[in-house]
């Protein structure tokens, strides 16, 4: 209702409607000369009422962050590549900068004494402590998707034929298995920390790859070790 009673008022200013002639023009068409008073159907035929007078919608222009200008500040760079990682990790569904952005939004209240900066390129002054949040939001993201990777590398690791595989393969299996096992236990979980999580977490994205089979057959370990 407050976006159309808004939107009225534009169409007003655009047409240059004198306040006599719109209130004129508010009771011949919906009944009554006050927005405020107004329904939707009401504001809708207000809304139709303009258009026939030549009054017409614009679409809203959708705002880009400057990638530039933002890979010029260290720290927002900074900040975007974690994001970029995260999407890259299927951990977020939306990893443009205008995503980052609102996320970055949100959290800048609690670090701007409650007042939310609402740009990217405004945010270098708190983009330290929005580094940080963000990645212990891809921490706490990760540890969750771990629960289903883990048990698919150590299910996968017991049916490889290791003394099959070059001395580099093998390697790499023989050290994302042990790093599995590790991450297995609660207690190394809980301490570990971010950037050796991440390099776990491609290891066993990649030994998967390698490895594994197919993503359904990964969704059935998880759905295994939930029942």
């Amino acid at each position: 209702m407050k976006k159309l009673i808004q939107l009225i008022q534009i169409a007003k200013r655009d047409l240059n409607m004198e306040d006599d002639v719109y209130r004129a023009n508010l009771k011949a068409w919906a009944g009554c000369d006050s927005t405020t008073q107004m329904d939707k159907k009401q504001l809708d035929k207000v809304i139709k009422g303009m258009e026939k007078l030549g009054f017409k919608k614009q679409k809203p222009v959708r705002r880009k962050v400057d990638q530039a200008l933002l890979d010029k500040e260290p720290l927002l760079k900074k900040l975007g590549q974690v994001w970029t990682v995260m999407k890259a990790h299927k951990l977020i569904e939306n990893g443009s900068y205008i995503a980052l952005e609102k996320w970055a939004a949100k959290q800048s209240k609690g670090l701007n004494d409650g007042k939310e900066i609402e740009r990217l390129d405004w945010m270098v002054p708190i983009a330290n402590q929005l580094i940080e949040r963000l990645k212990r939001y891809h921490l706490r993201l990760m540890k969750q998707a771990m629960m289903v990777k883990i048990p698919a590398v150590l299910r996968y690791y017991k049916e490889l034929k290791t003394d099959e595989l070059d001395e580099p393969s093998e390697m790499f299996a023989i050290q994302t298995k042990l790093q599995a096992s590790r991450l297995n236990m609660p207690t190394h979980m809980q301490r570990v920390r971010y950037l050796d999580l991440l390099q776990a977490y491609e290891d066993c994205n990649e030994f998967i790859r390698r490895f594994g089979k197919s993503s359904d057959d990964i969704k059935g370990v998880s759905n295994a070790k939930a029942r």
